[in-house]
């Protein structure tokens, strides 16, 4: 494991003082985030992509399931006032857990095709606050339109251990956001490409933070044998011939029917939804679900809905038939995985 070579290292600037770091060191800076309209338009003038950032609106606590597309329209009524035509990228932050952070992605994807970066804040043991695998997060993310997730933490070794769990399986860029006492500290990164100054610190001071920084270093993402489907909340690895449950009927005794397989051996479960009710139960009972899900409804339709609301990564597994347009489609909007 070799230290990233510094002039890999390139940092998103955060005021138009930070962008004028790149008269004086042109490769330092590889964009410029903007707060607010205004200081969008003082950006565009430094010939840097110029981002926008849109920060997650607090989910309503009497918000009663199902809520998932009530806080995608949430979101949408938020982010568009902000939203720019000259935007390079948008950066979301700010959200309250990683089930909001993906309906916020899904709002924006719905929205707009411009570039999606979006912030993770790492807790204890390589988990978020709300107890997601950051990998299972990452997982999910990657698949949906984020190409790049900036990732904090209260304190180093959580942003270490968070990293070093990612970094073998992420197929997007990573970011993170950290002071620069950190970077002096030799804080462990690992495949780290672009820093984000912590609030009250500069592109600047960040640069002459990494002058003596050594504790970069980068691991092989080679783990291509293996396929990733995140339950929204674990993160799980199957193979193309996982073995899949027989079919589980998504109606109002699912909880009942999960309880009764939990002993059971499949890897994955296939979940058959015959209404749009079955939707209420899927996101109600959700959480009960410990493994991969194959989402099966008859009408694409009702199985995009299905996939708006399970937040992993469900496997198509091709026992009924979907257009493989259609089937393209729910791959690359909602990271359903075809086996």
């Amino acid at each position: 494991m070799e230290p990233i070579p510094l002039c890999t290292r390139q940092i998103l600037a955060i005021s138009g003082q930070d962008c004028a770091l790149a008269a004086s060191v042109p490769a330092s800076l590889i964009g410029a985030l903007a707060t607010s309209e205004k200081s969008f338009q003082r950006m565009l003038g430094y010939g840097l992509p110029v981002g926008v950032a849109l920060p997650c609106p607090p989910t309503p606590k009497d918000m009663d399931t199902p809520w998932i597309e009530r806080y995608i329209k949430q979101c949408k009524t938020a982010f568009r006032p902000r939203m720019q035509e000259k935007a390079a990228f948008y950066y979301l932050r700010g959200a309250e857990d990683f089930r909001a952070l993906r309906a916020a992605v899904l709002a924006l994807t719905d929205m707009t095709g411009r570039t999606v970066v979006a912030e993770l804040h790492a807790a204890a043991e390589g988990r978020m606050a709300d107890g997601t695998d950051c990998l299972a997060a990452v997982g999910v993310l990657q698949r949906i339109g984020v190409s790049t997730v900036m990732l904090s933490a209260a304190q180093p070794e959580q942003l270490e251990d968070a990293l070093e769990r990612i970094a073998p399986y992420a197929r997007l860029s990573i970011g993170v956001c950290v002071p620069c006492s950190w970077l002096e500290q030799n804080i462990q990164l690992t495949n780290v490409e672009i820093l984000l100054p912590a609030p009250h610190e500069s592109a600047a001071r960040v640069w002459q933070a990494l002058e003596g920084y050594a504790g970069g270093r980068t691991v092989r993402r080679d783990h291509d044998d293996v396929i990733l489907a995140p339950d929204g909340r674990d993160a799980h690895f199957i193979d193309a011939v996982t073995d899949i449950s027989d079919e589980i009927d998504c109606d109002h005794h699912l909880e009942e029917r999960l309880l009764e397989i939990e002993d059971e051996e499949a890897a994955a479960l296939k979940l058959l939804l015959h209404e749009e009710d079955d939707l209420y139960n899927l996101e109600t009972d959700g959480y009960m679900l410990s493994r991969p899900v194959c989402l099966y409804a008859e009408h694409p339709e009702l199985l995009e809905k299905a996939l708006r609301v399970y937040p992993g990564l469900a496997i198509y597994d091709g026992t009924w038939e979907i257009a493989p347009a259609v089937a393209r489609y729910f791959s690359e909007k909602y990271g359903m995985i075809c086996l």
